[in-house]
């Protein structure tokens, strides 16, 4: 036992009360998780900037990252654009011509951080007072529609994970569509929906882009209460127990997954999209997230084919 200890990390875990249980690097102390940083110049990573690498371990690096592969498939993918949804041309050019005058980020933070106490709450009262201003006739608008009752009375296969504060949250999103009409529910049940498609009118929505779309479970709701029939999961990262695996058994379901940055997605080069009318939603994006989804979204506007409607936490925005 004595042997076998002097191998682990020596890195102590307060929150667990033990030291890390990895085995230790030959000649160190620790893992390498817990071995200090090597010196010398860490430069961001060309392929995946959310990790760095060691200046003279760069040409190597970048034949081996971990990212390479999926880059290079995802380049010769026909909506793959890369940029295409950052900014126009003419927002590029006026920012080159007037770099004195732009606020970058890094300057917004030391302003930030140089505030006193003070002037950070009056600032806080500054926001407030403008979010109030322009948000005041925005009302919260939390549903729980009929369709979705099989997933409120847990009616739906077990193997599904059920969170009661998600399916609330899913359902009230659903139902704000429901209640704009960018969603119809079925007067029968979903079966019968998924049966007739053929006699829907134009106006009526059989396909749905989820964009951030994580696990996929918002989609999985649409698909099991709405009878959708194409889904368009957009997400960069990958997760474990997505939901595609359940919605891949759904009959005459069409399901695509696409692993790219909202940034890079262009909705006109998706050919099974042409002429189909389907809604956009997203759940949880950030800012910038949202703004590029908007900007994805607004070629479409002008096809006249694209119903979009964001909402965060269930209530319409």
């Amino acid at each position: 036992m004595e042997a076998k200890s002097s191998n682990r990390c020596s890195f102590w875990l307060p929150k667990k009360k033990r030291s890390c249980a990895n085995t230790r690097i030959e000649s160190s102390m620790f893992c390498g998780n817990h071995s200090q940083r090597l010196e010398g110049q860490w430069i961001p990573c060309p392929i995946d900037p959310s990790h760095s690498v060691l200046q003279e371990n760069l040409e190597w690096h970048v034949k081996r990252c971990p990212l390479l592969k999926q880059t290079v498939a995802l380049s010769g993918q026909r909506f793959y654009q890369k940029g295409i949804n950052a900014g126009n041309e003419e927002e590029e050019k006026l920012g080159s011509c007037c770099s004195d005058s732009l606020v970058t980020s890094e300057m917004k933070r030391k302003l930030l951080y140089s505030m006193s106490v003070s002037q950070f709450h009056q600032l806080i009262k500054k926001i407030e007072a403008v979010h109030g201003g322009i948000c005041k006739e925005i009302d919260d608008s939390y549903l729980s529609p009929e369709a979705c009752n099989i997933w409120f009375n847990k009616e739906i296969d077990r193997k599904l994970p059920f969170q009661e504060k998600h399916v609330l949250q899913q359902g009230s999103i659903l139902g704000n569509l429901e209640e704009i009409g960018a969603l119809k529910r079925c007067k029968i049940n979903v079966e019968c929906c998924e049966s007739d498609l053929k006699e829907k009118d134009d106006n009526s929505v059989s396909a749905v882009v989820e964009f951030g779309a994580g696990r996929g479970y918002l989609t999985q709701m649409l698909a099991d209460c709405y009878g959708i029939k194409k889904v368009y999961l957009v997400e960069r990262k990958s997760y474990k127990l997505k939901a595609d695996r359940s919605l891949r058994q759904k009959e005459n379901l069409v399901l695509e997954r696409m692993r790219i940055d909202i940034e890079d997605l262009n909705l006109n080069a998706v050919e099974s999209l042409h002429g189909v009318p389907y809604v956009a939603v997203g759940k949880h994006l950030c800012g910038p997230a949202t703004d590029k989804m908007v900007k994805a979204r607004y070629l479409e506007v002008l096809l006249l084919r694209l119903v979009a409607i964001i909402f965060a936490n269930g209530k319409a925005t």
